[in-house]
């Protein structure tokens, strides 16, 4: 929305303030244009159709209900409009993040993984191989790897210089299963590690 200033005053300000009229001392009060008072209220109705209603059935504004801009600027915050991690709890579980495994991936020995498609890895290791931080990295939040052996096993894992390493070790006996949690703190990644049962 753009300012529209009032079409008395000093044309050759663009910015030129509303000013409040002064008999006394000769000023003239501002004439506001029609956009001044159009503008905003067809943005505000914008606001109320979009976050209240659905793109098939926008919800009408009315002036039967003058709560209707709070109600829709409290669904904005509720809906998010970034990443499914700032979302609401279901949006978040509908994305799969916390529930959908996905895989890793592997290329020359080196294991990356994409935040933006979950935050629950799987990977069998079947060579030497080092975990490599995600580009770019997350500010914060949380992900699992789960990294299993194969059958032959004692493969070595190194980590990329972003990992810290709080607690656990690898277990690289033939078909370890391990999980690796993650926390992102800035540029640095905490690491936990425990193991569970053969998968």
């Amino acid at each position: 929305m753009q300012y529209q200033p009032p079409v008395n005053g000093n044309l050759a300000d663009p910015n030129r303030p509303y000013v409040n009229p002064d008999p006394s001392n000769s000023i003239e009060g501002s004439v506001p244009p029609a956009e001044a008072i159009e503008h905003p209220m067809r943005e505000i109705v914008e606001v109320i159709t979009y976050f209240l209603g659905t793109e098939a059935n926008p919800l009408p504004a009315t002036e039967a209900d003058l709560q209707q801009l709070r109600k829709a600027i409290q669904q904005a915050v509720t809906d998010g409009t970034s990443d499914a991690l700032r979302r609401t709890v279901s949006a978040t579980l509908g994305a799969g993040f916390w529930t959908t495994r996905v895989p890793a991936t592997l290329a020359a020995g080196e294991v990356s993984f994409n935040p933006a498609l979950g935050n629950r890895f799987t990977l069998t290791a079947t060579e030497a191989l080092t975990i490599t931080a995600p580009d770019p990295m997350p500010a914060g939040g949380s992900a699992r790897l789960e990294l299993t052996m194969d059958a032959v096993g004692n493969h070595g894992i190194a980590w990329g210089p972003e990992f810290r390493i709080n607690n656990g070790a690898i277990n690289s006996e033939p078909n370890a299963v391990n999980l690796i949690h993650m926390e992102f703190s800035g540029a640095v990644i905490d690491v936990h590690i425990t193991q569970r049962a053969e998968a």
